[in-house]
Formats: structure tokens, C-alpha cells, sequence
């Protein structure tokens, strides 16, 4: 991973990278992201809060990690930033993440124009159930990482669509690909039939994706898979299910505006 100097770092418009940097504050090496919006940044620009999400997405053998941050201020505030486990340097990345207990966003224009927005690293549980999962992985290489990475985007971008999908499609975990994604992700137990709808959230925690009972008749016209919803494994399983089409249907219902109707105590990180 390359090292930058904030204070002259110099991005593309729309460029989101991650990048080691010295951070005088905690007096360390940290990773940061650094992010240019299409627009001119304003004062207010991210100037109080963020929001991250992270994804793991499979195609073929390789296996993609994304980190996506949102800001509410600006119509193109949506950045996707991936990270390969096997490129040089990636497993001590990962590590660091997985560690690191602050996480800084850096903005940029074309004037230099530069704001640092500081948060908690709420990848840290993410990325230290990912090391467990991709050290077991047969290592590939970058051209075929690259070439997956370009099939990823042709098929989920626009960024709105893909920030959507990270929380809320268990097809892009694809544990019904050859590697169980679930066996180092989480310690409790899965029956075998709901262990395809596992995924991990680093919103939600260990959930699967099932269907509200609420929403059953519109899944039975519409298609089953467009209404999966991630759900907390402990309220799946002490509810259970019965199947459409060959998916899960949860006695949750889903309520608008709110979402799940599942008890707090239930999510699982």
C-alpha cells in the first residue's frame, strides 16, 4: 500500500483510494481513505458525519472486499474503495484494519481544498472476520483480481446501486460457491439448508437473508429473491421458517420506515 502525505495528496474527480499515512495527532502509521467528489467542496461538506458500509463479493475464485463511504451532503457523495488480500502488502493491511481503532477521510477538489473528517473504524470487526475467511484462500493474481474487479462494477454499479446491495444482497457473499464463507464467520450453529443465506454485515452483524413474512404474497408474484433482508441468525432460527421457491420465508415481519422487527439483542457481531 502506497504511503501519501495528505497535506499534498493530488486525486482524480470521482478517485477514492486507500493509502497509509502518518497521522500526527496519534503520532502512528494509520490508513486512511482519500476521496475526491465530482463537485467543489463545500464548507459544510462532510463536516459531521460519514457513513461506511463494507461488502465481500465473490466471482469465480477471487474474492472482492469493498469499503464504501457516503456523505449526505452531496449528490455524488458515493465512494467505493477495494481492497485485495493477496497483493503485496495486503494481509498487513488487512491486519492494520482490522486493529486500527480510528479511521480518517480525507476530501479533496481541484483547488486542494482538503477537509478530514475522523471516525471510529467501524470495518475493524469486518476486516478481522475477512482474515480468517482469505488466508485460507488459494492466492490469485492481480491481473485476475483486476479483471474480476471490472466485471464486479459492469454488473452492480451505479454506486447508489451498489451501496444498497452490500447491505442487503446475500448474493454477493456467494456461500453457495465452493468455499464455505460461514465456517470461520460465525461460532454458533446454521442448519445446513439456511447455510447458503448466511452473510456478515458491517451494519447488522451474522445474519441470513430471508424473506419477512409479511412480504411473502409480493414475493410469490414479483420474484422471492428481490425481497431477501438480512435478518439476526438468533431470531431466524427461534421463529422458523417454511420455503418459497427455495427461499426462506422468517416468521419477522418488515416494517416500513423502520425495517425488521427484530429484538436489539439479537444482532451478533
Amino acid at each position: 500500500m502506497q504511503f501519501i502525505d495528505p497535506e499534498t495528496a493530488r486525486l482524480s474527480p470521482g478517485e477514492a483510494i486507500k493509502a497509509l499515512f502518518w497521522n500526527q495527532r496519534l503520532k502512528s502509521e494509520q490508513i486512511g481513505l482519500f476521496l475526491r467528489p465530482l463537485d467543489r467542496l463545500q464548507d459544510s461538506y462532510g463536516a459531521t458525519e460519514v457513513f461506511h458500509r463494507g461488502g465481500l463479493i465473490r466471482f469465480d475464485e477471487i474474492l472482492l472486499v469493498v469499503t464504501m463511504v457516503r456523505t449526505p451532503q452531496a449528490v455524488d457523495g458515493i465512494f467505493d474503495v477495494w481492497w485485495n488480500y493477496h497483493q503485496p502488502g495486503g494481509p498487513d493491511a488487512f491486519k492494520k484494519m482490522a486493529a486500527q481503532e480510528r479511521l480518517s477521510n480525507f476530501f479533496y477538489d481541484d483547488d486542494g481544498k482538503r477537509l478530514i473528517v475522523d471516525t471510529d473504524n467501524s470495518f475493524r470487526k469486518f476486516f478481522a472476520n475477512l482474515q480468517e475467511i482469505l488466508r485460507k484462500t488459494k492466492p490469485w493474481a492481480e491481473i485476475e483480481f483486476d479483471r474480476a474487479l471490472r466485471r464486479c462494477c459492469a454488473e452492480f454499479y451505479p454506486r447508489e446501486n451498489l451501496w444498497e446491495i452490500v447491505r442487503t444482497k446475500s448474493e454477493l457473499f456467494d456461500s453457495r460457491s465452493k468455499m464455505d464463507l460461514d465456517l470461520n464467520m460465525y461460532q454458533g450453529t446454521i442448519p445446513d439448508e439456511l447455510k447458503p443465506f448466511y452473510l456478515f454485515s458491517t451494519e447488522l452483524g451474522h445474519c441470513l437473508s430471508i424473506i419477512p413474512s409479511n412480504l411473502e404474497h409480493e414475493a410469490e408474484i414479483n420474484g422471492p429473491a428481490f425481497y431477501l433482508t438480512p435478518a439476526p441468525i438468533k431470531t431466524v432460527l427461534r421463529g422458523g421458517i417454511r420455503w418459497l421457491r427455495g427461499y426462506p420465508i422468517a416468521a419477522i415481519p418488515f416494517i416500513p420506515g423502520h425495517g425488521l422487527a427484530a429484538p436489539p439483542e439479537d444482532y451478533e457481531f
